[in-house]
């Protein structure tokens, strides 16, 4: 939570953290763009939001038929690894965007349901996006037409997506400026019809803008700035290449956001063992009990993992700095992203819970 700016008791965001060893345009054009080479966040992967207690025909037609996602078989392994240690989870689906997943959940609790508070933008070729336009009128989904062509979707537990025409080169989203998806061997699945994750927009109390820039560049070393859509103060943290994470602030008289319900998001990371201690030091680190099976007590357990968690935000101005405080990002680093177990040190990675 956002010291200060955030209601005590009250987290907004978690994070999961990944190791990527080797490795952003935004929503509106008012928002600043920083053409880094170089970001030690280097993709956001995926977003996690709980669908309900029981899979239904609804959302797998919704996510694999009309939104042109991927099913990809491993989230039935991940879901049986986890009752199989005691966890909670009664199914669990992954729906593939390019590189990046929707983690789609049920059961755990018994019909607990998560809205994203704001939205997901996903990017489309100028094909597809037409194409997912009479996808959803044939389905009768829930969609409107904005004046830019995009689509505002909502999912059937609630969730707001916005698909968005892509008109550049045509590529996935991660590490790489380019990732020719004719070339690219597609997650388990198959391909998908969309590009992947462009950004996710979260919905802040009023005043936490900054302090969530000083977040991401206290403890990540991000590039991260503070512009404005109208009056409305907005942090964009960058990622990698053509992805961000979006903190748009309420404006007075606005309502209230809503309160966190536990969705949250994956980043890669090419800092690791730097990021996790940083985050140990400021007492950060989190043990989600929905994985029995997953600790990370030490760093040890994090690269066993490939991976730790975080829960809480805390704006740097406000409570004591971690040692070892990265002052800016390097210009240049050269990095692959692997999306096998970080034991050969090849990979680990961040995930964040809004």
């Amino acid at each position: 939570e956002m010291s200060g700016s955030y209601q005590e008791g009250s987290p907004m965001l978690l994070f999961r953290v990944a190791s990527a060893a080797a490795a952003p345009s935004s929503s509106t054009t008012t928002i600043p763009h920083l053409p880094v080479r170089y970001e030690p966040l280097i993709s956001l992967e995926h977003v996690n939001i709980n669908a309900g207690g029981t899979w239904t025909e609804q959302l797998s037609r919704f996510w694999f038929s009309v939104m042109g996602g991927a099913d990809d078989p491993r989230g039935a392994v991940v879901c049986s690894q986890v009752q199989a240690a005691g966890g909670p989870m009664q199914g669990l689906h992954w729906a593939n965007f390019g590189l990046q997943q929707f983690h789609l959940p049920v059961g755990e609790p018994e019909d607990s349901v998560q809205v994203v508070r704001g939205e997901v933008g996903l990017a489309y070729t100028t094909e597809e996006l037409a194409a997912l336009q009479r996808r959803l009128e044939d389905a009768s989904a829930t969609h409107a037409v904005g004046a830019d062509g995009s689509l505002r979707i909502t999912c059937p537990v609630g969730n707001r997506l916005r698909a968005v025409e892509w008109a550049g080169a045509e590529t996935w989203f991660g590490p790489k400026l380019l990732l020719d998806p004719r070339e690219e061997r597609p997650l388990p699945g198959g391909p998908s019809r969309g590009l992947g994750i462009q950004y996710v927009r979260f919905d802040v109390p009023e005043g936490a803008a900054a302090g969530i820039c000083r977040f991401y560049l206290r403890l990540f070393g991000a590039t991260a700035e503070v512009g404005r859509e109208g009056r409305r103060p907005v942090c964009v943290v960058w990622l990698g290449h053509h992805q961000s994470l979006q903190f748009a602030e309420a404006l007075p008289g606005e309502p209230p956001v809503r309160r966190y319900d536990g969705h949250h998001v994956a980043l890669y990371t090419n800092d690791f063992a730097a990021v996790y201690e940083r985050s140990r030091e400021a007492g950060l680190v989190w043990n989600n009990p929905r994985f029995p099976h997953l600790r990370y007590d030490s760093l040890a357990h994090a690269l066993r993992h490939s991976e730790f968690r975080l829960k809480d935000l805390t704006d740097p101005a406000r409570t004591p700095s971690p040692s070892h405080t990265p002052t800016a990002p390097p210009l240049t680093r050269s990095a692959t992203l692997t999306r096998t177990r970080a034991s050969s040190s090849t990979r680990s990675s961040t995930r964040c819970v809004p």
